[in-house]
């Protein structure tokens, strides 16, 4: 029997509160650096894909490269609640892409 995997968002209390009624598992950090404390569980096996908005992604940047040749989690860096998405919509675009085989703009074509 297959295992479902779970998805995680890592960030600040208002960037992952809305993911939880998702059925994302919502991880909130007072402060980007404390994504470390969390990152081997989240590593552990129980996530297909982990979220981390731009300042935890900064703060963390080392821990998610030693992840990045791993198939599971998939790791994805997203805007933050109030960002412009700079670097977070152009890494959730790249790993749209390679799971669909397509892309997807994030941010494009809304308003």
């Amino acid at each position: 029997m297959s295992q479902t995997l779970q998805i995680a968002v890592v960030g600040d209390t208002t960037s992952v509160a809305g993911f939880r009624q998702l059925g994302f598992e919502a991880v909130a950090v007072e402060r980007p650096e404390d994504a470390r404390g969390q990152w081997a569980r989240l590593m552990g096996g129980d996530y297909g894909a982990v979220f981390v908005t731009e300042p935890v992604y900064r703060a963390i940047e080392d821990l998610v490269a030693e992840s990045a040749d791993r198939p599971v989690p998939a790791v994805t860096v997203i805007p933050a609640a109030g960002s412009t998405g700079g670097l977070g919509a152009a890494k959730l675009n790249r790993a749209i892409e390679r799971a669909l085989g397509t892309s997807m703009p994030v941010g494009e074509g809304e308003g």
